[in-house]
Protein backbone atom coordinates (compact mmCIF):
# COMPACT_ATOMS: atom_id res chain seq x y z
CA UNK A 1 0.00 0.00 0.00
CA UNK A 2 1.25 3.49 -0.84
CA UNK A 3 -0.12 6.86 0.31
CA UNK A 4 0.02 10.29 -1.27
CA UNK A 5 -1.49 13.49 0.06
CA UNK A 6 -2.08 17.19 -0.32
CA UNK A 7 -3.17 19.60 2.36
CA UNK A 8 -6.76 18.39 1.85
CA UNK A 9 -6.78 14.85 0.47
CA UNK A 10 -5.04 11.61 1.39
CA UNK A 11 -5.19 8.82 -1.20
CA UNK A 12 -4.24 5.20 -0.63
CA UNK A 13 -3.33 2.94 -3.54
CA UNK A 14 -2.77 -0.80 -3.45
CA UNK A 15 0.11 -2.37 -5.33
CA UNK A 16 -2.29 -5.28 -5.94
CA UNK A 17 -3.98 -4.09 -9.11
CA UNK A 18 -2.74 -0.51 -8.73
CA UNK A 19 -6.20 0.68 -7.69
CA UNK A 20 -7.35 3.13 -5.03
CA UNK A 21 -8.60 1.92 -1.65
CA UNK A 22 -9.23 5.31 -0.01
CA UNK A 23 -9.79 8.97 -0.87
CA UNK A 24 -9.92 10.76 2.47
CA UNK A 25 -10.94 14.38 3.05
CA UNK A 26 -8.52 15.49 5.77
CA UNK A 27 -10.30 18.80 6.45
CA UNK A 28 -13.76 17.34 7.04
CA UNK A 29 -12.58 13.89 8.15
CA UNK A 30 -14.68 12.04 5.58
CA UNK A 31 -13.96 8.92 3.50
CA UNK A 32 -15.01 9.59 -0.10
CA UNK A 33 -14.32 6.23 -1.74
CA UNK A 34 -16.71 3.32 -1.29
CA UNK A 35 -15.64 0.90 1.42
CA UNK A 36 -16.58 -2.69 0.62
CA UNK A 37 -20.03 -3.97 1.61
CA UNK A 38 -19.89 -7.78 1.48
CA UNK A 39 -23.45 -7.81 0.08
CA UNK A 40 -22.36 -5.74 -2.91
CA UNK A 41 -19.33 -5.22 -5.14
CA UNK A 42 -16.12 -6.46 -3.54
CA UNK A 43 -14.02 -3.90 -5.40
CA UNK A 44 -13.54 -0.16 -4.91
CA UNK A 45 -11.75 0.82 -8.09
CA UNK A 46 -10.27 -1.05 -11.08
CA UNK A 47 -7.36 -0.23 -13.36
CA UNK A 48 -8.57 -1.56 -16.71
CA UNK A 49 -6.18 -2.93 -19.36
CA UNK A 50 -6.06 -4.36 -22.04
CA UNK A 51 -9.81 -4.85 -22.53
CA UNK A 52 -12.81 -2.98 -21.12
CA UNK A 53 -15.45 -5.08 -19.34
CA UNK A 54 -16.29 -8.47 -20.87
CA UNK A 55 -15.18 -10.39 -23.90
CA UNK A 56 -17.78 -12.70 -25.41
CA UNK A 57 -17.19 -16.12 -23.81
CA UNK A 58 -14.13 -14.52 -22.14
CA UNK A 59 -12.18 -15.13 -25.33
CA UNK A 60 -10.81 -13.40 -28.43
CA UNK A 61 -8.39 -14.10 -31.26
CA UNK A 62 -5.08 -12.72 -32.47
CA UNK A 63 -4.17 -13.82 -35.99
CA UNK A 64 -6.53 -16.77 -35.70
CA UNK A 65 -5.25 -18.05 -32.33
CA UNK A 66 -7.74 -18.02 -29.44
CA UNK A 67 -6.88 -16.52 -26.05
CA UNK A 68 -8.85 -16.14 -22.82
CA UNK A 69 -9.01 -13.08 -20.61
CA UNK A 70 -10.99 -12.20 -17.49
CA UNK A 71 -13.28 -9.20 -16.99
CA UNK A 72 -11.43 -5.86 -17.38
CA UNK A 73 -8.18 -7.47 -18.45
CA UNK A 74 -4.88 -8.17 -16.68
CA UNK A 75 -3.75 -5.34 -14.41
CA UNK A 76 -6.41 -5.82 -11.73
CA UNK A 77 -5.20 -9.39 -11.10
CA UNK A 78 -1.49 -8.57 -10.82
CA UNK A 79 0.92 -6.80 -8.49
CA UNK A 80 2.47 -3.56 -9.71
CA UNK A 81 5.86 -2.17 -8.75
CA UNK A 82 6.88 1.31 -7.62
CA UNK A 83 8.53 3.53 -10.22
CA UNK A 84 8.53 6.87 -8.41
CA UNK A 85 7.09 8.14 -5.13
CA UNK A 86 6.74 11.74 -3.96
CA UNK A 87 4.62 13.21 -1.18
CA UNK A 88 1.79 14.10 -3.57
CA UNK A 89 2.31 11.65 -6.43
CA UNK A 90 3.13 8.06 -7.21
CA UNK A 91 3.83 6.11 -10.40
CA UNK A 92 3.24 2.35 -10.50
CA UNK A 93 4.04 -0.01 -13.35
CA UNK A 94 3.53 -3.50 -14.70
CA UNK A 95 5.35 -5.34 -17.48
CA UNK A 96 4.20 -8.23 -19.59
CA UNK A 97 5.67 -11.59 -18.64
CA UNK A 98 5.42 -15.26 -19.57
CA UNK A 99 2.13 -15.63 -17.70
CA UNK A 100 0.47 -12.61 -19.33
CA UNK A 101 1.66 -13.71 -22.78
CA UNK A 102 -0.49 -16.82 -22.41
CA UNK A 103 -3.57 -14.57 -22.08
CA UNK A 104 -2.49 -11.56 -24.16
CA UNK A 105 0.19 -12.25 -26.78
CA UNK A 106 1.86 -8.83 -26.69
CA UNK A 107 4.77 -7.39 -24.74
CA UNK A 108 4.01 -4.06 -23.08
CA UNK A 109 4.93 -1.67 -20.29
CA UNK A 110 1.97 -0.15 -18.41
CA UNK A 111 2.13 2.76 -15.96
CA UNK A 112 -0.45 4.53 -13.85
CA UNK A 113 0.32 7.81 -12.12
CA UNK A 114 -1.68 9.40 -9.31
CA UNK A 115 -1.19 13.10 -8.50
CA UNK A 116 -3.04 14.98 -5.76
CA UNK A 117 -3.03 18.79 -5.58
CA UNK A 118 -5.37 20.50 -3.14
CA UNK A 119 -8.77 18.94 -3.72
CA UNK A 120 -7.84 17.65 -7.19
CA UNK A 121 -6.80 14.07 -7.95
CA UNK A 122 -5.38 13.33 -11.41
CA UNK A 123 -4.92 9.85 -12.84
CA UNK A 124 -2.80 9.16 -15.92
CA UNK A 125 -2.43 5.90 -17.84
CA UNK A 126 0.57 5.26 -20.05
CA UNK A 127 0.90 2.26 -22.38
CA UNK A 128 4.17 1.48 -24.19
CA UNK A 129 4.59 -1.15 -26.88
CA UNK A 130 7.74 -3.14 -26.00
CA UNK A 131 7.00 -5.76 -28.65
CA UNK A 132 8.37 -6.09 -32.17
CA UNK A 133 4.86 -5.92 -33.70
CA UNK A 134 1.82 -3.67 -33.33
CA UNK A 135 -0.22 -4.21 -30.17
CA UNK A 136 -3.98 -3.71 -29.67
CA UNK A 137 -5.68 -2.78 -26.41
CA UNK A 138 -8.24 -0.78 -24.43
CA UNK A 139 -8.02 0.77 -20.95
CA UNK A 140 -9.90 2.84 -18.39
CA UNK A 141 -10.89 3.63 -14.81
CA UNK A 142 -13.56 2.37 -12.43
CA UNK A 143 -13.66 4.51 -9.22
CA UNK A 144 -16.61 4.02 -6.85
CA UNK A 145 -17.54 7.22 -5.01
CA UNK A 146 -19.60 7.08 -1.83
CA UNK A 147 -23.08 8.60 -2.21
CA UNK A 148 -25.87 9.52 0.18
CA UNK A 149 -28.83 7.28 0.92
CA UNK A 150 -30.21 4.78 3.37
CA UNK A 151 -30.70 1.07 3.94
CA UNK A 152 -34.09 -0.28 2.84
CA UNK A 153 -35.51 -3.79 2.69
CA UNK A 154 -33.43 -5.70 0.17
CA UNK A 155 -30.95 -2.98 -0.64
CA UNK A 156 -29.69 0.60 -0.45
CA UNK A 157 -31.71 3.60 -1.68
CA UNK A 158 -29.92 6.60 -3.17
CA UNK A 159 -30.98 10.00 -1.84
CA UNK A 160 -30.73 13.02 -4.16
CA UNK A 161 -27.84 11.65 -6.21
CA UNK A 162 -27.55 13.24 -9.63
CA UNK A 163 -25.27 13.81 -12.60
CA UNK A 164 -24.83 17.29 -14.06
CA UNK A 165 -23.42 18.10 -17.51
CA UNK A 166 -22.37 21.40 -19.03
CA UNK A 167 -25.37 21.43 -21.38
CA UNK A 168 -28.09 19.31 -22.95
CA UNK A 169 -26.78 17.31 -25.91
CA UNK A 170 -27.23 14.21 -28.05
CA UNK A 171 -24.75 11.36 -28.04
CA UNK A 172 -24.59 7.62 -28.67
CA UNK A 173 -25.78 5.24 -25.98
CA UNK A 174 -24.63 1.62 -25.99
CA UNK A 175 -27.39 -0.77 -24.89
CA UNK A 176 -26.51 -4.02 -23.14
CA UNK A 177 -28.07 -7.48 -23.17
CA UNK A 178 -30.11 -8.81 -20.22
CA UNK A 179 -26.98 -10.00 -18.42
CA UNK A 180 -25.38 -6.54 -18.67
CA UNK A 181 -22.35 -8.07 -20.39
CA UNK A 182 -22.46 -7.33 -24.13
CA UNK A 183 -23.54 -4.47 -26.36
CA UNK A 184 -26.64 -5.19 -28.42
CA UNK A 185 -27.39 -1.82 -30.06
CA UNK A 186 -26.11 1.74 -30.35
CA UNK A 187 -28.79 4.42 -30.26
CA UNK A 188 -28.95 8.21 -30.28
CA UNK A 189 -29.66 9.44 -26.77
CA UNK A 190 -30.53 12.94 -25.56
CA UNK A 191 -28.73 13.79 -22.34
CA UNK A 192 -30.43 16.37 -20.12
CA UNK A 193 -28.26 18.93 -18.39
CA UNK A 194 -28.91 17.11 -15.13
CA UNK A 195 -30.73 13.98 -14.03
CA UNK A 196 -31.14 11.95 -10.86
CA UNK A 197 -29.55 8.51 -10.65
CA UNK A 198 -30.91 5.65 -8.59
CA UNK A 199 -30.57 1.90 -8.30
CA UNK A 200 -33.64 1.37 -10.50
CA UNK A 201 -32.09 3.26 -13.41
CA UNK A 202 -28.93 1.17 -13.28
CA UNK A 203 -30.97 -2.00 -12.82
CA UNK A 204 -32.79 -1.18 -16.06
CA UNK A 205 -29.79 -0.24 -18.21
CA UNK A 206 -27.24 -2.51 -16.41
CA UNK A 207 -24.51 0.08 -17.13
CA UNK A 208 -25.12 3.48 -18.69
CA UNK A 209 -22.53 3.68 -21.49
CA UNK A 210 -22.22 6.90 -23.51
CA UNK A 211 -19.90 8.26 -26.18
CA UNK A 212 -17.93 10.98 -24.40
CA UNK A 213 -16.69 13.03 -27.35
CA UNK A 214 -19.04 15.89 -26.35
CA UNK A 215 -18.37 15.58 -22.61
CA UNK A 216 -15.56 17.57 -21.03
CA UNK A 217 -16.85 17.45 -17.47
CA UNK A 218 -19.51 15.58 -15.53
CA UNK A 219 -20.49 16.42 -11.97
CA UNK A 220 -21.60 13.73 -9.52
CA UNK A 221 -23.63 15.47 -6.84
CA UNK A 222 -24.82 13.93 -3.58
CA UNK A 223 -25.86 15.31 -0.18
CA UNK A 224 -22.43 16.24 1.19
CA UNK A 225 -20.12 16.43 -1.81
CA UNK A 226 -19.87 17.28 -5.48
CA UNK A 227 -17.32 15.32 -7.53
CA UNK A 228 -16.26 16.90 -10.80
CA UNK A 229 -14.86 14.42 -13.31
CA UNK A 230 -12.73 16.09 -15.96
CA UNK A 231 -12.85 13.58 -18.81
CA UNK A 232 -12.10 15.51 -22.00
CA UNK A 233 -9.59 12.78 -22.98
CA UNK A 234 -12.07 9.91 -22.59
CA UNK A 235 -13.85 8.13 -25.46
CA UNK A 236 -16.57 6.67 -23.26
CA UNK A 237 -18.36 7.60 -20.03
CA UNK A 238 -19.85 4.66 -18.11
CA UNK A 239 -22.00 4.88 -14.97
CA UNK A 240 -22.66 1.83 -12.79
CA UNK A 241 -23.61 0.61 -9.34
CA UNK A 242 -24.81 -2.66 -7.87
CA UNK A 243 -28.61 -2.54 -8.42
CA UNK A 244 -29.32 -3.61 -4.84
CA UNK A 245 -26.77 -2.97 -2.10
CA UNK A 246 -23.85 -0.56 -1.86
CA UNK A 247 -23.64 3.19 -1.14
CA UNK A 248 -21.64 4.07 -4.27
CA UNK A 249 -21.78 5.17 -7.86
CA UNK A 250 -19.00 4.41 -10.32
CA UNK A 251 -18.24 7.13 -12.88
CA UNK A 252 -15.90 5.43 -15.33
CA UNK A 253 -13.81 7.03 -18.11
CA UNK A 254 -13.08 4.40 -20.74
CA UNK A 255 -10.95 4.14 -23.84
CA UNK A 256 -12.81 1.23 -25.41
CA UNK A 257 -16.09 -0.65 -24.98
CA UNK A 258 -17.26 -4.17 -24.04
CA UNK A 259 -17.73 -6.79 -26.73
CA UNK A 260 -20.82 -6.57 -28.88
CA UNK A 261 -23.28 -9.48 -28.67
CA UNK A 262 -21.95 -11.07 -31.87
CA UNK A 263 -18.38 -9.79 -32.00
CA UNK A 264 -15.62 -10.11 -34.51
CA UNK A 265 -13.27 -12.37 -32.54
CA UNK A 266 -10.08 -10.69 -33.85
CA UNK A 267 -8.85 -8.14 -31.28
CA UNK A 268 -7.54 -5.70 -33.89
CA UNK A 269 -10.96 -5.52 -35.55
CA UNK A 270 -13.00 -4.65 -32.44
CA UNK A 271 -14.70 -1.23 -32.24
CA UNK A 272 -12.69 1.59 -30.59
CA UNK A 273 -9.62 -0.64 -30.20
CA UNK A 274 -6.32 1.24 -29.74
CA UNK A 275 -3.02 0.31 -31.36
CA UNK A 276 0.65 1.17 -31.03
CA UNK A 277 3.62 0.49 -33.26
CA UNK A 278 6.77 -0.92 -31.62
CA UNK A 279 8.35 1.53 -29.14
CA UNK A 280 5.37 3.89 -29.31
CA UNK A 281 3.50 5.08 -26.20
CA UNK A 282 0.05 6.49 -25.47
CA UNK A 283 -0.92 8.53 -22.41
CA UNK A 284 -4.46 9.50 -21.43
CA UNK A 285 -6.23 10.21 -18.17
CA UNK A 286 -8.81 12.07 -16.15
CA UNK A 287 -9.10 14.20 -13.02
CA UNK A 288 -11.45 14.25 -10.06
CA UNK A 289 -12.09 17.54 -8.24
CA UNK A 290 -13.74 17.27 -4.84
CA UNK A 291 -15.99 20.00 -3.42
CA UNK A 292 -17.69 19.98 -0.02
CA UNK A 293 -21.28 21.16 -0.26
CA UNK A 294 -22.13 23.77 2.37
Amino acid sequence: MVEIESEYLKVKISLDGGSMTSIYDKKYKQELLYQVDERSWHGQDVVIFPFVARLKNSSYMVDGTTYSMKNHGLIRYNKLYLVEKKDNSVTLAFDSNEDTLKQYPYRFHFEIKYIVEGYKLSIKYNVTNTDTKDIYYEFGGHPALKVSGSEVDGGFKFEDVKLEFESTFETNKYDLDETGSYITTKTTYKIPREFYVDKKLISNVKTLILDADKINNVLLVEKDYAFKFEISDAQILAVWTDPNYGNYLCVEPWWGIPDIINPNPELKDKPLIHSLHPNESEEKGYSLVVSKRV
